[in-house]
């Protein structure tokens, strides 16, 4: 054994600076009297120290603990004594107040101990001040509650990767989540890129190897509601001394507003207008949906909407883009009315054609 002092007591103190320097201290009951002994150290830990001994000379017991215990712990002590009853170990954290009032944080470790023939004599074990772990666990779970209220306010998603897309952790994402965290994991989350941005996903994480920097990328997503929606994925390296990459770190937010307020605002759609576009272009509900990753439910909910249907805006923009695409333009007059025309000269001209045939009349 290692001895840090010389003399006479030299175990002693040397142990007794581990305890000290290490916040520790070691107790004892004898199961057969009941009493419990104790290392100084652990009694100035619960704050026992300047305990006055009983005129009596009762010993110390380990229900004497519960004198110095939080009164919200004090099930915890009582847990602990039925424990070392059955002769089993345990593990358990619990706070006690000393004189002066401050408070504690401590854990504790026992098990029991039994002779040759079986039977249990004694419960030994390590009590630890963890106070300062129990702050910055408590200073770390406040961090990660503010963090997820703002990625709840935003509809963010926290996440790690690989160098080469590979999503290997979901950090934080929005309290409202209610989907499974394994299908954004891995390349699951490809799979919820709308089909149009999937290649250009793919590029950019192939390329971002070769570049070690941070870039943004904005895809259309497949949300819970089975819409998609526009969300800027910033990407950033952590790298290593050596230059080397670790991993990579990545915030998604949604920028469905953002979007609608450069792109979509102007051109919001009514249901009228879409159902005469599909009129036009002679395309079904399905045929739509095919063209813009809009569910045909969503699409029939959206047609079911009168008027301008702000509120919608993210998909009505995808709704847009698919008509004007497909070969029809709209416009809203000044006085708010609403229209669609198809912008392909042939169709214009088969329009009129139809308008101006003479009506067979039956006789």
């Amino acid at each position: 054994m290692l001895l840090l002092f010389t003399g006479d007591n030299a175990v002693r103190d040397t142990f007794q600076l581990a305890e000290e320097v290490a916040h520790f201290g070691l107790w004892q009951v004898d199961l057969a009297t009941g009493a419990m002994t104790c290392s100084s150290n652990m009694l100035r830990l619960v704050g026992l120290s300047s305990r006055a001994p009983r005129a009596d000379g009762e010993a110390m017991r380990f229900s004497t603990l519960e004198q110095v215990t939080h009164p919200d712990d004090m099930p915890v002590i009582a847990e602990i004594q039925h424990i070392i009853a059955d002769g089993l170990p345990f593990d358990r954290n619990f706070r006690v107040i000393h004189p002066n009032g401050r408070v504690r944080h401590l854990s504790i470790h026992g098990e029991v101990v039994v002779d040759a023939s079986g039977r249990k004599t004694r419960a030994i074990g390590v009590l630890v001040d963890v106070t300062l772990h129990a702050e910055t666990m408590r200073a770390s779970q406040v961090d990660s509650e503010r963090v997820r209220a703002i990625m709840t306010a935003i509809d963010g998603r926290l996440w790690t990767a690989r160098s080469d897309g590979f999503r290997t952790d979901l950090l934080l994402r929005s309290a409202n989540s209610r989907s499974v965290p394994g299908t954004w994991l891995g390349f699951n989350w490809l799979t919820r890129v709308h089909p149009d941005d999937v290649a250009r996903a793919r590029t950019a994480w192939a390329e971002a190897p070769h570049h070690v920097r941070s870039f943004t990328l904005d895809l259309r997503v497949l949300g819970e509601d089975d819409s998609y929606h526009w969300r800027r994925h910033y990407c950033s390296p952590i790298v290593n001394d050596d230059g080397s990459v670790r991993e990579w770190v990545g915030l998604s937010l949604l920028i469905n507003q953002e979007q609608s307020a450069v792109q979509a605002e102007p051109g919001i759609l009514t249901a009228a207008q879409i159902r005469a576009a599909r009129g036009i272009l002679n395309w079904s509900v399905k045929d739509l949906a095919d063209r813009t990753g809009i569910s045909t439910g969503a699409l029939r909910r959206i047609e079911a909407h009168e008027g301008f249907n702000r509120g919608a805006a993210p998909a009505l923009l995808l709704i847009k883009d698919a008509l004007s695409a497909g070969g029809v333009d709209f416009f809203v007059l000044p006085s708010g009315e609403a229209g669609v025309f198809p912008t392909r000269k042939e169709n214009r001209l088969k329009i009129v054609a139809e308008n101006a045939r003479p009506k067979k009349v039956s006789i």
